[in-house]
């Protein structure tokens, strides 16, 4: 779970300094694209906490590994 602090921390880090940033489409695309897979990856450490299931269907290995 120190991952998840390390994570939070970062982000209150980095997100305010992207204030007056502009990004093009194709690095917005990236960055959904990124931020999906923490949501997967995320949604999947909840999953793993509240019933112990700990598998991974392929589509969301898919989209772990960037896919």
């Amino acid at each position: 779970m120190g991952a998840c602090h390390r994570f939070v921390a970062a982000t209150g880090r980095i997100v305010p300094s992207l204030r007056e940033r502009r990004f093009s489409e194709d690095e917005r695309e990236v960055v959904h694209r990124n931020i999906d897979r923490v949501k997967a990856a995320c949604e999947w450490a909840v999953t793993a906490v509240d019933t112990g299931e700990v598998d991974v269907d392929e589509e969301l290995a898919r989209l772990l590994r960037g896919e």
